[in-house]
């Protein structure tokens, strides 16, 4: 070291600073790379959590939808009936 030139000295130096620059850029880097990861994997399970409980929503409209199409099958048979027998009595 001692054999260096005052402007190797310099530019030896600006070599170590660049270098302890680039690794703890690197280890930012590697940092938010982990947060990113972390974040994405929520992100998946929030959207199968929400992908689950939309198909549980669809089930439920589903079965409420029949439901409703029974119920209306059901009153427009008992109207017919009622109208039936209001037509016999008056006859």
């Amino acid at each position: 070291m001692d054999q260096l030139t005052p402007f190797e000295r310099g530019l030896l130096e600006q070599f170590r600073k660049l270098a302890s620059e680039f690794d703890q850029s690197q280890s930012a880097s590697e940092e938010l790379s982990g947060k990113l990861a972390d974040w994405s994997r929520a992100i998946s399970k929030r959207q199968t959590e929400i992908e689950t409980r939309l198909k549980q929503v669809e089930a439920t409209q589903t079965r409420l939808t029949e439901a409703l199409d029974t119920q209306n099958s059901s009153t427009s048979r008992l109207v017919e009936q009622v109208n039936r027998l209001l037509n016999a009595l008056k006859s």
